[in-house]
């Protein structure tokens, strides 16, 4: 999740050598960043803190770096401080593991999309709406993972998470398909109808998965993860090839 949609701009607005340090800063600020909430959480003790220096200090070289090649990405500060403000306080709250600290990680990693479009892109490039509407399905897959995993893991006793997570699956499902009959994908592979394909697998997966292990044993963590992977792959190959 905080590599696919952050690569995904790489590839629409063509490289550039300032994705290297930008990509870097993402990825090591990720890490501070989650460094930083478990020493928050664990109210600040002096145990907690190193890797949040270590992750600090190695992301300024690349912050200044990028700052310095492409200054004009700093309007999305705007974008991701509020998100920032609310995964903070859903930390300090002890609600890490709600759907709005998950909703709000989700978004931030998938509009790091539209910053590295931005990278090499400028305001009025014509690519900006279909870089939306990338951005815009990527961020519903996405987030259909946190109900599909809660159904197997957090919350797998409860048959009702498991309704719910193919109840928006499907509701995603039938929502590409009609964007890709109206022509909103035209310009991917098989018109979009791959994509409307790939999205009905979600559907099927969120249905199949919690009703497998219900009747067998619980899923391994490694085989939920590796399953997303594939997908997530999917989607970008729909969207992008």
């Amino acid at each position: 999740m905080i590599s696919i949609p952050a690569l995904s701009g790489v590839v629409l607005a063509g490289f550039h050598w300032v994705h290297v340090p930008l990509l870097l800063f993402w990825w090591i600020g990720y890490f501070f960043f989650q460094a930083a909430m478990l020493w928050l959480k664990g109210r600040r003790r002096p145990k907690y803190f190193p890797p949040v220096r270590a992750y600090g200090i190695a992301m300024i070289p690349f912050a200044a770096v990028v700052a310095v090649m492409a200054p004009h990405l700093a309007f999305w500060v705007v974008g991701f401080a509020p998100l920032i403000a609310v995964a903070v306080w859903c930390t300090i709250k002890r609600k890490e593991r709600s759907y709005l600290n998950d909703s709000v990680t989700v978004l931030a990693a998938c509009l790091m999309l539209a910053v590295t479009f931005h990278a090499n892109a400028s305001h009025g490039d014509p690519r900006w709406t279909w870089v939306w509407l990338v951005l815009a399905v990527e961020f519903a897959y996405f987030w259909g993972t946190i109900p599909h995993v809660k159904a197997l893991i957090r919350e797998r006793h409860r048959i009702e998470a498991a309704r719910q997570s193919v109840l928006l699956h499907t509701i995603g499902a039938a929502a590409i398909t009609a964007l890709v009959f109206l022509g909103w994908f035209e310009g991917t592979v098989w018109g979009g109808w791959l994509l409307a394909g790939v999205w009905w697998l979600l559907a099927v997966r969120a249905f199949v998965m919690p009703w497998w292990q219900r009747r067998t044993k619980p899923l391994r963590p490694l085989v939920i993860g590796v399953t997303e992977i594939v997908f997530s792959l999917l989607i970008v190959a729909s969207l992008l090839l």
